[in-house]
């Protein structure tokens, strides 16, 4: 794996052996308290996965320029971001190429005297009419059909069979299994195209599986659904999970990437190319 994401998936993987699923948490989007840019990819499910109400989180100098301090005995969390070669650094060195660049960030509950930092503002939400807002907003959407016992995303047909949602056990489970199967959909050749997953993935299927349920937890988190308890047999589902991202490290990043693509297709924004990685299939190889 690319050095740069050992200490973010050695986190991930200690949550999975603690018994958490990282993408099955309740409702929080992690933001950087001072930009206000929410995480993406891996580090959207290394900052989620922690426990904490306040979904802010800043860097040590950060804190320290808001006039406050990080509370003695905290530690951090690994994120890491890559940069991309400006001009003026292609001018002194016309090779040179992305890098990786690590920071650790705390939660600002983990912090005091923060005087500088605006107060969090409260804001409701109705979870499942935003919900069902993400999918009636979509343009782009396959063909929706209700019937059936059982969810699926048809590729050849590029079509979507959903149960009546009075077959799940909750409306949120109904919008979690949706949005899984939504994103499936975004791999589709007129989409994303994800057909042909990379060389260094050993477990096609598992790969694809691992995008959905990942891209399916960050669309609960825009709509504001808790998906914390919506798994059936968490344990057997987990350990199936921590076997497939410890044999392959690296997938877990890749499908991180890919799922936050396939996120801002489905609500139409355009992809922040600098908090994903790049297009090359060494960023996945183990070293």
């Amino acid at each position: 794996m690319r050095k740069g994401y050992e200490k973010v998936v050695n986190r991930l993987i200690g949550e999975m052996e603690k018994g958490k699923i990282p993408w099955k948490r309740p409702w929080v989007i992690p933001m950087n308290a001072v930009s206000k840019k929410p995480y993406r990819g891996i580090n959207y499910l290394s900052l989620s996965s922690a426990d904490f109400t306040d979904p802010r989180y800043l860097t040590y100098l950060q804190a320290k320029d808001l006039g406050g301090s990080v509370k003695q005995g905290e530690h951090g969390f690994p994120i890491v971001k890559w940069i991309i070669p400006t001009k003026k650094d292609l001018e002194k060195n016309p090779n040179a190429k992305p890098w990786i660049q690590c920071f650790t960030v705390f939660n600002v509950e983990q912090c005091e005297n923060l005087d500088k930092l605006p107060a969090l503002i409260s804001v409701e939400h109705n979870p499942l009419t935003e919900a069902q807002a993400i999918i009636d907003n979509w343009s782009g959407k396959p063909t929706i059909e209700t019937g059936g016992f059982h969810a699926g995303y048809n590729y050849r047909q590029d079509k979507i069979i959903m149960p009546e949602m009075g077959k799940f056990k909750s409306p949120e489970a109904y919008y979690d299994t949706m949005f899984h199967e939504l994103i499936h959909s975004t791999g589709d050749i007129t989409r994303l195209d994800r057909e042909r997953a990379p060389k260094s993935i050993k477990d096609k299927y598992a790969y694809e599986e691992l995008i959905a349920e990942i891209g399916g937890a960050m669309m609960c988190s825009e709509a504001h659904i808790d998906n914390s308890n919506l798994t059936e047999n968490n344990a057997a589902y987990l350990q199936s999970w921590l076997k497939a991202v410890n044999d392959d490290p690296g997938m877990i990043v890749k499908a991180a990437s890919e799922a936050a693509r396939a996120v801002d297709m489905i609500l139409g924004r355009n992809q922040i190319q600098e908090d994903l990685e790049p297009e090359e299939e060494s960023v996945l190889q183990i070293a």
